[in-house]
């Protein structure tokens, strides 16, 4: 038992040192993505942005023959609020998509396996 005090004494006292530090804050050189000029990307059509401004996830609603049905919402990686659509046409394809707002509009964005890599990643 004698053996056994020190030791435990030595790993309270390095579990409360370790406690004791922030850890050391690092900010990026550079930007890990390019933003997406939202200028150059769709703007949903007016009918289609009042519904992604209004309605819950889960809900679908159907614009020009097409049937959307919204997804998660989240926030991007480059602080936009946006929306995970699917939509399926009348011959029974389904796409999978995504809207982000930008000055109180929302535009069709496109997904990581539409986009080449250079237009991605920052270099």
């Amino acid at each position: 038992m004698n053996n056994v005090t020190p030791f435990l004494a030595v790993i309270f006292a390095i579990q409360i040192g370790g406690c004791a530090y922030q850890p050391k804050q690092v900010e990026a050189s550079r930007p890990l993505v390019n933003p997406v000029d939202m200028n150059a990307q769709p703007v949903m059509p007016s009918a289609v942005q009042q519904a992604l401004n209004t309605l819950p996830q889960g809900s679908a609603f159907t614009h020009h023959n097409t049937t959307f049905t919204l997804g998660k919402r989240y926030v991007s990686a480059l602080g936009r609020e946006c929306v995970e659509l699917i939509y399926s046409h009348q011959q029974g394809h389904q796409q999978r998509s995504a809207a982000c707002k930008s000055a109180e509009q929302w535009y069709q964005v496109p997904q990581l396996d539409q986009a080449s890599l250079g237009n991605l990643f920052a270099g």
